[in-house]
């Protein structure tokens, strides 16, 4: 007579999943690729004329500009999706004092490697720094009253917020290539419900500068705040 063997169905249900897993493991691997390639993160200021809001520019008439400063994080995220349809994220947690001027850090974040390939989607998040009274963000410029007069601006800004600046061009990383993610800060429409008589009646500091943070020039500054999630974008330099 002959025996039946029994089915150990715990075994092959394991071997069944373990089976979709290596699948899935290999068709990542299929869409990643061997190749990789170098993030290097940048940021920087765009002009008036070059801001989404325009109405900032039109408002001001061209009188307020800011042209120098720095973004100081604490961490820096990467995150995309490869036109094949794997998701790739990276994460670099590290101080680094970014100049909106030079674009370089110090020290550098330029040492987060992604897979090679087409992206059809790249956002990148930066925490600010957040740790003692020391700004995250500042900005400086100069803003020219309605009676002519011209002086120095400021705006200072210390808070843990994640900006994350995204990407609406699809990105081709060769394989061993270097790419510089900048991120672009909009300081322009972040003054958008800013009114030009806030700004003409804005309290100096003892060494001339208008000066805005949460303890000088408040009302300015709470305005700017609210709007600081807005307009932050980011750009891939091959």
């Amino acid at each position: 007579m002959k025996k039946c063997i029994p089915i150990n169905w715990i075994y092959l249900y394991a071997m069944a999943i373990f089976s979709l897993v290596l699948a899935s493991c290999s068709s990542d691997l299929e869409d990643v690729g061997s190749g990789t390639a170098t993030l290097e993160v940048s940021a920087s200021i765009v002009t008036a004329t070059q801001a989404k809001n325009l109405n900032v520019e039109n408002k001001f008439s061209g009188n307020l500009t800011f042209s120098s400063g720095y973004i100081w994080v604490s961490a820096v995220e990467f995150d995309g999706t490869l036109e094949r349809g794997s998701s790739i994220n990276r994460r670099v947690e590290r101080f680094s004092k970014i100049d909106f001027v030079t674009g370089e850090g110090v020290p550098p974040i330029d040492d987060v490697i992604i897979p090679a390939g087409s992206y059809s989607y790249v956002n990148i998040e930066a925490e600010l720094r957040d740790e003692d009274t020391q700004p995250a963000i500042v900005m400086e410029g100069s803003y020219t009253r309605t009676d002519g007069s011209t002086v120095p601006v400021r705006f200072e800004f210390n808070s843990g917020e994640t900006f994350e600046a995204e990407t609406e061009q699809t990105i081709n990383l060769a394989e061993d290539s270097t790419v510089i993610g900048k991120i672009i800060i909009d300081p322009y429409t972040w003054f958008d419900t800013v009114s030009v008589e806030l700004m003409d009646n804005a309290a100096v500091n003892a060494n001339g500068v208008l000066l805005i943070t949460e303890e000088f020039n408040e009302d300015i500054y709470d305005l700017v705040a609210d709007g600081l999630d807005e307009s932050t974008e980011s750009e891939f330099i091959n």
